[in-house]
């Protein structure tokens, strides 16, 4: 059962980050492979063609110069990164190192190679990996989130972490895609711990006509009985990975809203990953924007988050 992930780096502090967190998870796991991954920016594009006041010449020679200095950066990004995941308890082994030019939109390319890699997972500081690093919206770590529909994206956080993870499922085959992919990235994980967590949100937000709230009770009874099956089911399919004592199941009903309670029980229980799925049951297809992840991912500090296609 070999596992092997896609670690984009730029050699930032958010960077540098993801290293420290997937030692803390990972370091004694066995059949987990770690590939660096650092795009080279590409050079200036008024080098691209004739320049004023530049012979073809000095433009050839000012443009190859350019570019080896970017090899040159990538290639120490990378390195150190390596050499950082070896001192943190990796084997040379388990990491591997690659570096390409950057051709058109920065997170497309890390999502092209992780797609054509078959990488199991594409992981990245929430900030980092491009110029706008200095805000959230429109980075290069939103856009992996936001364009990553076709592999798990792992959003680094914080500065402690630990083995406890926090695990929001909408109920059918969205919830079941996160759980395999839980299942199998923490393989042989013995101290790995897991809370499921389904919310029931209310449909009524206040007092209305009896029959209405007789309606509510009505379908939120279903939905906790769906819920239990459901995680009979999960279970079932764990048993074979986890001791009982290492997966939890929590139902819980809201009036609030459901980012609300994960962002709230994420936090008082200590959890230092969250994993959720892309979308819930009817949610949006193409976007994240008014999702619950979407409110999780903007929300959601000092811990880190893994969105499942």
């Amino acid at each position: 059962m070999n596992r092997h992930i896609l670690l984009a780096t730029d050699s930032s502090t958010y960077s540098q980050k993801a290293v420290s967190y997937l030692a803390t998870l990972f370091k004694d796991a066995k059949n987990f492979e770690i590939t660096v991954f650092c795009v080279a920016p590409a050079p200036p594009s008024y080098l691209l063609g004739p320049v004023p006041g530049l012979n073809e010449l000095e433009r050839q020679e000012k443009l190859e110069k350019i570019q080896a200095e970017n090899v040159t950066w990538a290639n120490k990004c990378v390195t150190e990164a390596k050499e950082a995941l070896v001192r943190e308890g990796f084997s040379e082994d388990q990491i591997h190192t690659k570096i390409t030019i950057q051709r058109g939109d920065l997170a497309r390319i890390i999502l092209r190679e992780a797609h054509d890699g078959k990488y199991d997972a594409v992981v990245a500081g929430r900030r980092g990996l491009g110029r706008l690093s200095s805000w959230w919206v429109g980075s290069v770590t939103q856009k992996l989130v936001e364009y990553g529909q076709n592999v798990p994206v792992w959003i680094v956080d914080g500065q402690k972490w630990n083995k406890r993870f926090l695990v929001p499922v909408d109920l059918g085959e969205t919830g079941l895609k996160v759980i395999d992919h839980l299942g199998f990235i923490l393989a042989e994980n013995p101290q790995a711990e897991i809370e499921l967590l389904h919310i029931i949100p209310s449909l009524i937000p206040g007092e209305e006509s009896r029959y209405l709230a007789k309606l509510e009770s009505s379908l939120l009874e279903k939905e906790q009985k769906e819920a239990q099956e459901f995680f009979q089911e999960v279970q079932k399919i764990l048993k074979d990975t986890f001791d009982i004592l290492q997966v939890k199941v929590k139902i819980k009903r809201s009036p609030h809203g459901v980012a609300s309670i994960i962002l709230k029980e994420a936090k008082e229980g200590n959890f230092g990953t969250v994993v959720m799925g892309r979308r819930g049951r009817g949610g949006f297809k193409e976007l994240l924007l008014g999702s619950t992840s979407s409110k999780v991912l903007y929300n959601l500090t000092d811990r880190s988050l893994w969105i499942v296609r």
